[in-house]
């Protein structure tokens, strides 16, 4: 059982002690059985010991079943959590473009299948439970009634490869259920991203839901359906056929006479008590098999991820980052962006150095490669070939997380965390200053722990918000894509006349993506690119 094993891989002695615990469960409320049974049969007689044996079991039960759910739970949850982290961290690892091509596929195996996990761990102490009393129940039906109960075990035998044809339909509609979600994901993904362009077009937004959203969701729906009426049946499949069994037995006792009618009572009494226990066990089935789904997916996109982050472990606290300048360089790179049915896109070959604090200013059209030369030049995108060089060595696998340190970076589609995250010790002298400067002061606080009072801003506020955090992080080179178009005017001209040359006279390099034809005097160099390729690189003449 994958389950279980997983479980046993976080924690052996957490597990072991859940599953024995459950085991004691079972055993009591079989002996539940056994005691009420036996206390019957005597009528009376020797009650105290019926009596002290009840409250035994009531308490074994209780101290039982509560330990298996708080240690089994514990084990599950933190199965989860390694699970998830574990998915994480290989996410981290891996090349930005694989993240690009593959996020639809990676964000539900991080939310349904991780949870799927969950849910069938949360269920594993009731199943244990239930095994150990269906077993202690059919050893006291061996004593009722050995011909009773061997009878009753074939019943259960043939129940048990009876519910095989519909568990195996309710696995195939689960499994194109899930399948469906990296495409609803994807979806999702775009009203998210593409808010603005499905309401600026009305006939664009119908054909999105009608064509695309709509029909997935219907598919899911159907497959869910479907899936959760063999799942009905597989759960009800047991009972129905056992107390069919029961009454085949009862109404044909008279021609077979394998017991007694008291003994018949008797065997009818556990036959009932173990309906409940049976039930939870042939659920826990259906459990099994979303969590089988759930690893195998999650299996095979870390292997997918595995292959793409091969190479030596990065360190997790690697060394800070150098304050000095330093020289970096393209060196013949070429790189290909694969567009699904459209030609796909190559850039280069591209050979570009940089050696000193100066002010650099990319441009060019829609398509360029302005974007894709900036995530080369950060070590973000892999060169298909030439080579990514810093003080004169080319990076490696080892070193390119220290490469990636050095930059300062808001692109187009930028992110805003709520926090410094990693530079909550900034000074809060500067972090108020920068607020003040971009206007946010009355907006944003920033408290001890480097936590945002909101982001809840305009996108112009957040992109300024953005890069008071960047500037916070005092990095060696400073990259901003298109930062400046979502500004005002005032801002604008602040962002390029103030903070730009202000890098540059503190030592630092600064790339900046721009369509700011009046701003480009104010650059030390102007690289231009048009179809994947520098078209020029000029430096204008030194300044007085």
């Amino acid at each position: 059982m994958r389950l279980l094993l997983l479980l046993l891989r976080t924690s052996r002695w957490d597990a072991t002690a859940g599953i024995l615990a459950g085991v004691v469960a079972g055993l009591a409320t079989s002996g539940f059985a056994w005691t009420l049974q036996g206390a019957i049969a005597e009528q009376g007689a020797h009650w105290s010991r019926y009596a002290a044996t009840f409250i035994g079991c009531w308490l074994a039960y209780g101290a039982g079943s509560v330990l298996a759910d708080n240690r089994l739970t514990r084990v599950a949850q933190r199965a989860v959590r390694e699970l998830r982290v574990s998915i994480s961290r290989r996410i981290l690892a891996v090349p930005l473009p694989l993240l690009e091509r593959e996020q639809s596929r990676i964000f539900p195996v991080l939310t349904e299948d991780v949870a799927a996990v969950s849910r069938a761990a949360e269920n594993l102490p009731s199943a244990v439970t239930g095994l150990v009393t269906v077993l202690g129940c059919f050893a006291l039906l061996a004593v009722i009634s050995l011909p009773l109960a061997a009878a009753s075990l074939a019943l259960v035998a043939f129940t048990t490869g009876g519910y095989v044809l519909p568990l195996h339909r309710f696995q195939r509609h689960l499994a194109r259920w899930r399948a469906d979600w990296d495409g609803v994901s994807a979806l999702l993904d775009a009203i998210v991203r593409g808010h603005k362009e499905l309401q600026l077009d009305d006939r664009k937004l119908a054909v999105f839901f009608d064509r695309h959203l709509e029909p997935l969701c219907r598919h899911q729906e159907i497959e869910l359906t479907r899936a959760n009426t063999w799942e009905t049946l597989v759960r009800r499949w047991g009972e129905l056929l056992l107390l069919l069994g029961v009454g085949g037995l009862l109404f044909t006792l008279r021609w077979h006479g394998w017991a007694t009618y008291e003994q018949f009572g008797r065997f009818l009494f556990v036959a009932l008590f173990m309906l409940a226990p049976l039930a939870t066990l042939v659920g826990f089935s259906t459990h099994l098999s979303r969590v089988n789904l759930a690893l195998d997916l999650a299996s095979q996109l870390g292997l997918l991820l595995d292959a793409a982050a091969a190479g030596p472990a990065r360190p997790v606290a690697p060394p800070p980052v150098r304050p000095e300048p330093f020289r970096f360089a393209l060196r013949a790179v070429t790189y290909r962006h694969e567009r699904g049915d459209e030609a796909p896109f190559h850039l280069g070959p591209v050979s570009l150095e940089f050696d000193r604090p100066e002010l650099v200013f990319i441009s060019g059209g829609n398509g360029s490669g302005k974007t894709t030369l900036l995530k080369l030049l950060c070590g973000l995108y892999p060169p298909a070939q030439g080579q990514l060089l810093a003080d004169g060595r080319v990076i490696g696998e080892v070193e390119i997380t220290a490469h990636r340190r050095r930059f300062g970076v808001i692109f187009a589609d930028f992110f805003l965390f709520g926090s410094l995250l990693g530079y909550e010790d900034a000074p809060a002298d500067e972090a108020a200053r920068l607020l003040r400067e971009v206007h946010l002061e009355k907006q944003v606080a920033i408290d001890a722990a480097g936590t945002f009072s909101t982001t809840k801003l305009s996108q112009g506020q957040r992109k300024r918000l953005a890069l008071v955090a960047a500037l916070l992080e005092d990095k060696p080179v400073y990259v901003f894509d298109e930062w400046a178009a979502d500004q005002d005017p005032e801002f604008r001209r602040w962002f390029y006349e103030r903070i730009l040359p202000g890098l540059r006279a503190r030592g630092k390099l600064v790339l900046a993506i721009t369509h700011d034809e009046a701003f480009y005097p104010l650059a030390d160099r102007l690289v231009r690119l048009a179809e994947g390729r520098i078209v020029s690189d000029t430096r204008p003449a030194a300044r007085g």
